[in-house]
């Protein structure tokens, strides 16, 4: 490989001035670079000329070339990035920075290499660096390309390439190193090939990775793929024959491609297990087709054609013209019974498209100058990066939210960037992209941050029904979207990140703002649930009245605690919070304060017994609603009188009403007419699997439907995983109450793990 090589490369699209340009970035390279040679023995020089050549294929401007061949200097000489501002300009030295190690922590490596002009200075060798400052080192070099990249895209193409020429040298490293190189590849730099649009690099790092992964099962797919594509050579070549024929009888000037899915592609469809030849004969695109075409127009029309003659498969025909990909990926797919009744997958695209399928972003560069001055609908250039755009500036929003830790920074891009990723639609018709898995919650915080905290759930617009209205779904907070939905996010402005919420978000993102939210808020949060909590369970445990006198029996019961569960605590407050963080079990605080509730429950007692007896004397006539029952509207019912309480309304089948039967001055037939009760008690029933934070939604939800808990019960049963729920129901005497119970039973059938809310009839 020789300069004359790339120029002769280069010079199919680019200039002459252009060309000299190239040929002085060389000249300093060979020179920065004199009698240094790489660890397989050729010299230095011969690497950044290989990785000008790749990028020369993919069409990258005079700029990226000359930052290709310049990409090591600063790296690995002495020379500065002044120089090469000096001698080629900002862009040039702008690309070779970003593509540059970050050595804040090793130093620039030591060389006896010259400047132009000067004599070899020798330098000090770096430090050795421990496995944790080497992968620290690796996330911050990662981070700085990735921002680099949102200054000037070409710097992550050039470190994919230079990515490629190392992978393609991995030879004359050590185990070691090649176990390192082959992981980061496989988790960054492929994923980001992919994402990028570059197929045909993603493709050839896949496949090197797999080579230095799995050598055995690598050479078994070699071997076994060709004899594969052996034997259905007959029938590729007639394929090919009859689509060249067809295309010539529509008049369609087009290219007639067969080509063949790389290893790792083949590797990926087989699974995990010991493949066989015979699983490679059931893989019917092993090879597929590909016509090239010159206009979106002719693409359709072939595609007509092609379906004339040969019968398509029900759901795999895809238009990827109309919609492309999020990387800027056009092309018509379909799958088709071809003679002998057998399949074949065609791709019909354009030669632009074509470009734009095997370099994604890489070839905005070369297209956008040849285009600029057409005016072809949709150009995939544009598309790409108008895409590209998009998501440069997701990560400068990252970069400004996420932790400046480097490794958290890396592994947040690597889980929400490189994964594969899914569309969705807002009402409004705009496409989000989230990776894979994500919920409610990702979609929410995507759009904004004060729609995520306060996301309570989301509607899925579905298909219109038989009237032509669109038919809507409810789905909860861990609901895992599917490509192609229509998410409506529900706000409500009551509901609030709780720590729950962190294993239903999928992304980074999402994460990281939760735990902002938590950080800032979360002491409030605890410290209302753990009142909350200890209200209820002292509520379920009859004691009443005491509410001005909690916080000072906390207080005691720390201090007379010689168990420790609560001396830990510095004060009542921290007790409360730690209830409502689930550190604290409130059956363990009430362990501690029964005690103390029994004494002072004497002294509320006697000062409440002046009053208990003017309202007994007040008793007679008030008609209250049976706890026992608790009847609502419609329920068929009767009233029961008892001294000094006055007459309480029961269910006609309730069990203490038959007690009564004999006793007919006792029982008297009501009708809902005749009573005004303000409130209505109905208990409840919930099954669900347990887990941590269970009680705690449901009591939000019942919360966020202005309705008070009255009692509540849980149990469990460990074995299982089994939580059962119960709690009465308090709610306001309105018109329409047994609808409005049914809502609020509709809300805690969302909630995560339950399988079961119903209305628990009680006639004890």
């Amino acid at each position: 490989m020789t300069i004359e090589d790339l120029l002769t490369e280069a010079r199919q699209y680019l200039s002459e001035s252009d060309l000299e340009r190239i040929r002085c970035a060389y000249e300093l390279a060979k020179e920065a670079h004199k009698g240094v040679v790489r660890k397989s023995g050729e010299p230095y020089i011969q690497h950044p000329l290989e990785v000008a050549l790749l990028l020369a294929g993919m069409r990258i401007d005079a700029e990226g070339i000359m930052a290709a061949l310049l990409h090591d200097v600063v790296e690995d000489t002495d020379a500065s990035l002044e120089e090469l501002r000096e001698q080629f300009g900002s862009q040039v030295a702008s690309i070779v920075d970003g593509v540059t190690k970050f050595d804040a922590l090793a130093g620039k490596p030591g060389n006896t290499s010259p400047q132009l002009g000067k004599e070899p200075i020798p330098v000090e060798p770096p430090p050795t660096l421990s496995v944790v400052d080497k992968r620290r080192q690796r996330s911050e070099t990662v981070r700085k390309m990735l921002l680099a990249m949102a200054e000037d895209p070409r710097v992550v193409v050039l470190k994919l390439a230079d990515r490629v020429h190392n992978m393609r040298t991995l030879a004359a490293m050590t185990p070691a190193q090649q176990q390192n190189k082959t992981r980061e590849t496989s988790e960054i730099y492929a994923p980001l090939a992919r994402r990028l649009g570059m197929m045909q690099v993603q493709a050839e790092l896949e496949d090197l990775v797999l080579c230095y992964q799995d050598p055995e099962r690598y050479a078994w797919l070699k071997r076994e793929v060709e004899e594969e594509v052996q034997r259905r050579e007959p029938f590729i070549t007639e394929v090919c024959r009859i689509l060249n024929g067809e295309m010539k009888r529509a008049g369609i000037h087009a290219e007639i491609q067969a080509w063949r899915k790389h290893l790792a592609s083949i590797n990926r469809k087989l699974g995990y297990g010991q493949p066989t030849a015979g699983d490679l004969g059931r893989i019917h695109d092993l090879v597929s087709f590909r016509i090239l075409v010159d206009t979106d127009n002719e693409c359709y029309l072939a595609l007509g054609h092609i379906h004339a003659l040969w019968r398509p498969k029900d759901g795999r025909i895809k238009d990827f013209i109309a919609t492309p990909k999020l990387n800027g990926y056009q092309s018509l797919h379909t799958t088709v019974f071809c003679f002998d009744n057998r399949l074949a997958e065609i791709q019909i695209r354009t030669h632009d498209m074509q470009r734009t399928a095997e370099y994604g972003i890489a070839s905005y560069w070369y297209l956008k100058d040849r285009m600029v001055s057409e005016e072809p609908s949709p150009n995939s250039w544009k598309l790409s990066y108008k895409e590209m755009v998009a998501w440069i500036e997701q990560l400068r929003q990252w970069q400004r939210e996420l932790p400046q830790s480097a490794d958290e920074f890396v592994e947040a891009v690597k889980g929400d960037i490189f994964q594969e990723q899914i569309f969705v639609f807002t009402p409004k018709g705009e496409v989000k992209d989230l990776p894979r898995g994500s919920t409610p919650l990702d979609m929410a915080y995507r759009i904004h941050t004060d729609i995520g905290d306060h996301c309570a759930g989301a509607r899925i617009i579905t298909n219109m029904d038989d009237t032509g209205r669109l038919v809507t779904r409810l789905v909860p907070l861990d609901y895992e979207l599917k490509g192609g939905e229509i998410v409506d996010i529900m706000v409500n402005r009551t509901v609030h990140p709780t720590r729950d919420w962190l294993s239903f978000a999928r992304t980074a993102a999402a994460r990281n703002k939760i735990r902002r939210y938590l950080k800032t808020y979360e002491r409030e949060i605890n410290l209302q649930l753990g009142k909350e909590r200890l209200d209820l369970a002292l509520k379920t445990d009859g004691s009443v009245g005491l509410n001005e006198h909690v916080e000072e029996l906390l207080v005691k019961a720390r201090e007379e605690d010689k168990s420790g569960d609560l001396r830990k605590y510095a004060s009542y407050e921290d007790i409360y919070i730690a209830i409502g963080r689930e550190d604290l079990h409130v059956e363990e605080v009430m362990k501690h304060l029964m005690p103390l509730v029994r004494q002072i429950g004497m002294l509320v007692q006697s000062e409440n017994a002046e009053q208990k007896s003017e309202n007994d004397n007040e008793g007679m006539g008030v008609v209250k609603l049976a706890q026992c029952c608790c009847p609502l509207p419609g329920d068929e019912i009767v009233g029961m009188l008892s001294p000094n309480e006055g007459m309480f309304v029961h269910r006609r089948d309730c069990l203490r009403v038959s007690r009564q039967r004999e006793n007919a001055r006792a029982v008297i037939d009501l009708n809902w007419l005749q009573i005004e009760p303000e409130t209505y008690l109905s208990p409840v029933t919930i099954v669900a699997h347990d887990r941590s934070g269970l009680l705690r939604d449901v009591a939000a939800v019942v919360a966020d439907a202005g309705v008070n808990m009255t009692t509540v019960t849980s149990t469990t049963n460990p074995s299982v995983h089994k939580a059962v729920i119960t709690a009465t129901l308090e709610v306001a005497a309105t018109e329409g109450v047994l609808d409005q119970i049914e809502r609020i039973l509709r809300r805690l059938r969302q909630v995560k793990n339950v399988v079961s809310v119903e209305r628990a009839i009680n006639t004890r």
